[in-house]
């Protein structure tokens, strides 16, 4: 077999799970090709060692072992002195605060490639070491093609340019048009004067411009006679991949041919925790007892104040006869998992406490009877695709966005945060349990996601990428 193509996956600088999980489906899809026996295409990954352990935990074997090792996709650690183990986990750092332009500069300064050393005195050490671990990384690789998310737009651009690498952006949310790959990179580069400006559309042209000099040393900071919006003009002809299907979508959009709604991107299989959960088959499976699973997911730790309200109003409602019938799973998170709120819910059994639980396996599972979900688009897509009954009670971001787009397609799902009590958490779950009209349209858009899944038209995409 010829030498195989490879794909090289970075969905985010930064830890956030709803962005890293659908790409382990195409990740898989194309893993999964094989000719002869032999995979056709090779897979890895690369990002911050904080995002490694996604990727640790999900074992692309298919059919799954009984036994034996975990077999990952792999990966390979960049930016190790701009973003140490720790720094990017929402825990220690808030989104607004996350952003810093070094790892842009790392990849920036990656395209003097073995001039690198020249530059050395003039790079303070951190910078030098990540450019150079960058710069190894990529023509170690040598990728046929980039999958890249959408908050890495600018970064994909650089990429394209100096390792000239065909790119594809993932966007993992519900993006409204004029929110396209090109204007995000607009946004990041507003955050660099113009000599730095200059100095990036130098260094992406690095090879072009040494090549022009005769060898002569070069000056980064000379003026390219460049604007912005024509430095970011090679996204507009990227293919770009949004795991949900159009349906989903307000229809007065029009995204271009570029932008493809593709499959929802639903995992078949929970990733591997280091977390033990309580939860076994005796309460995730077809057992008589009726669940109830709540969680917020991620989001605990940017909206902890709302959150512990909504826990706490479950919890509450749980005392109920109307919810006599129901177990309560509560996934409250590691950060909140011990706190001293729950302790005069302990003792109560219909309430089950965890700080990881199997979503998939949980959402899957017959005998959920509903969720209340905080509204992130990768959590309701599980929900419809299993064809759950759900109540969508945003915290923020998107949230709302996502709730209003279910609106439209006759869903009437979704509780303000500021408004709950326990008795509006209980008027809500009986309410929609009766509600015929948006359960009704829930199991005809649960069809549409089951469908476009098996059709997989996100892997033909970044096939196509691949060969032309």
């Amino acid at each position: 077999m010829a030498d195989k193509k490879t794909i090289l996956f970075w969905p985010d600088v930064y830890k956030e799970q709803g962005h890293w999980l659908p790409t382990l489906k195409w990740a898989q899809d194309l893993h999964n090709i094989s000719e002869n026996g032999e995979h056709v295409y090779s897979v890895s990954y690369m990002g911050i060692h904080d995002c490694e352990s996604i990727i640790a935990h999900y074992d692309n074997r298919d059919p799954l072992p009984t036994d034996g090792p975990i077999s990952t996709f792999n990966y390979h650690r960049i930016f190790q002195n701009t973003y140490p183990q720790g720094y990017t986990t929402e825990s220690h750092t808030s989104p607004n605060e996350r952003w810093r332009p070094d790892h842009i500069w790392a990849i920036a300064y990656s395209a003097l490639g073995i001039d690198l050393a020249k530059y050395k005195d003039k790079l303070n050490k951190e910078l030098y070491e990540d450019a150079l671990r960058f710069y190894q990384t990529m023509t170690t690789i040598n990728p046929d093609l980039l999958v890249s998310g959408y908050f890495t737009s600018l970064e994909s651009l650089l990429i394209h340019k100096i390792y000239d690498v065909n790119v594809v952006i993932t966007t993992t949310y519900l993006r409204h048009p004029s929110e396209d790959p090109a204007m995000r990179a607009i946004q990041n580069l507003m955050a660099f004067s113009p000599t730095e400006f200059f100095k990036l559309v130098n260094l992406s042209r690095y090879a072009e411009l040494k090549a022009a000099a005769g060898e002569d040393p070069v000056d980064l900071l000379q003026d390219p006679e460049i604007d912005i919006e024509d430095f970011v003009e090679d996204l507009q002809y990227f293919d770009e991949l949004i795991p949900c299907p159009r349906e989903y979508e307000y229809a007065h959009y029009n995204p271009g041919e570029k932008v493809h709604y593709v499959e929802p991107c639903i995992l078949d299989r929970d990733l591997n925790s280091s977390t033990n959960s309580v939860l076994d088959s005796t309460v995730i499976g077809a057992g008589n007892t009726k669940l109830i699973f709540v969680t917020a997911g991620s989001q605990v730790l940017d909206y902890e104040g709302k959150a512990r309200h909504l826990f706490h109003c479950m919890c509450e409602a749980m005392r109920s006869a109307e919810l006599n019938d129901y177990r309560l799973v509560l996934g409250v998170g590691s950060k909140l998992i011990n706190d001293y709120e729950w302790t005069e819910f302990k003792n109560q059994s219909n309430i089950i406490f965890a700080s990881w639980v199997p979503q998939r396996a949980i959402l899957s599972a017959p005998n959920l009877e509903f969720a209340l979900i905080h509204g992130g688009l990768a959590t309701i897509k599980e929900c419809v695709y299993n064809n759950k009954k759900f109540l969508i009670l945003p915290l923020g971001k998107d949230q709302i966005d996502n709730a209003m787009r279910l609106r439209k397609y006759g869903f009437n799902n979704m509780v303000p945060i500021e408004s709950i009590t326990p008795k509006v958490l209980i008027d809500a779950i009986v309410n929609l349990k009766s509600d015929r009209k948006t359960l009704e349209n829930l199991s005809k858009l649960s069809e549409v996601f089951q469908s476009v899944e098996r059709e997989s038209p996100g892997k033909q995409v970044l096939l196509d990428n691949l060969n032309s």
